[in-house]
């Protein structure tokens, strides 16, 4: 069981961002572009990834002070791509409030998520030490984040994406960004290259384990729970590890599911999924699948120093453990 301590933490650097977020652009003008860059710092998502950094500096020796910078570079690169994202898939919810290009229009939302990601790159700037080091994780990522979000949306009309094909994408797309944060982290605290490496691989396939673990609340949750248009991945066609087992275990009986879901209620639609998965075994291999992704990831701190494993290993827990 995790300790109240350890939750605490949690909470206090979700505080900590949430009040410097806050801070970020708010006098600044045009109002056009800044308006919705305020909005979106407002929103109260639950901080896991700046808390990831502040984590890993922490076990490292590093600074609090020292680390947020990173920490909010790191959050801010993550609201960029929910922005963009957003629209991309048209979605109109996100933590609980209207999406940006919802509220506003697509035009607004695109100005103001390029906004989002220069202030990114400002927060890097502001490092005292290691700027150089954790510059070129932060671009490395960036460009590995796209190429996950470029796979997701050609898989929407991929009719052929295995459970590999999915794993690859998410390693991409949800792993590289909390890869990103421990490598920060480990940079901030003058970690050895083998052990960057080592919290790197970790982030990776904690990010894999809380993709797959997103795409089983997406059809098991509730909306007002995720903070999220539910049911949104089943509307737009995208391939979650959910669908790509399914089709890959009795492709005909899920091709006929799917057809007979047409015109559906979404929540008609919903419904009789969960029937199918449930039925099929196919949710029990997905939590099954994440528990396995989260044991490969403290395999990967064994040589780390215990504060490092510790809090890393109770970060897994704190995420197997959400309901949102």
């Amino acid at each position: 069981m995790l300790s109240e301590a350890f939750k605490e933490r949690l909470i206090s650097y979700q505080s900590t961002v949430d009040q410097a977020l806050l801070k970020i652009g708010q006098d600044a003008e045009p109002a056009y572009l800044y308006d919705p860059i305020r909005y979106v710092f407002s929103g109260r998502g639950k901080r896991l990834r700046p808390a990831l950094v502040f984590l890993t500096s922490s076990g490292f020796g590093a600074d609090e002070d020292a680390t947020l910078p990173a920490a909010l570079a790191v959050e801010i690169l993550h609201n960029f791509s929910l922005v963009h994202d957003d629209i991309m898939d048209g979605d109109d919810l996100r933590h609980g409030k209207e999406t940006v290009h919802y509220r506003w229009n697509n035009s607004t939302a695109i100005l103001a998520g390029d906004g989002i990601f220069a202030l990114a790159f400002h927060q890097l700037n502001s490092l005292t030490d290691h700027s150089a080091a954790c510059l070129s994780a932060f671009t490395n990522a960036t460009l590995h984040l796209c190429e996950g979000q470029a796979l997701d949306k050609a898989f929407e009309t991929d009719g052929e994406v295995h459970v590999n094909d999915y794993l690859e994408m998410v390693r991409l797309k949800t792993g590289t960004l909390l890869s990103l944060c421990c490598q920060l982290g480990a940079i901030l605290g003058k970690a050895e290259k083998a052990e960057i490496d080592s919290v790197a691989l970790y982030g990776e396939k904690v990010g894999q384990a809380f993709q797959i673990q997103d795409d089983i609340l997406e059809i098991y949750s509730d909306s007002g729970k995720m903070g999220k248009s539910l049911g949104s991945d089943i509307i737009s066609g995208k391939k979650t590890y959910l669908f790509c087992k399914a089709k890959e275990l009795n492709p005909s009986d899920w091709g006929n599911l799917m057809k007979s879901l047409d015109g559906e209620s979404l929540g008609e639609t919903i419904s009789e999924i969960r029937d199918y998965l449930d039925a099929n075994g196919i949710v029990a291999e997905g939590e099954n699948l994440v528990k396995e992704l989260s044991t490969d990831a403290v395999v990967q701190l064994e040589a780390l120093p215990h504060k490092v494993q510790n809090d890393l290993t109770s970060f897994v827990q704190y995420l197997m453990e959400r309901k949102r």
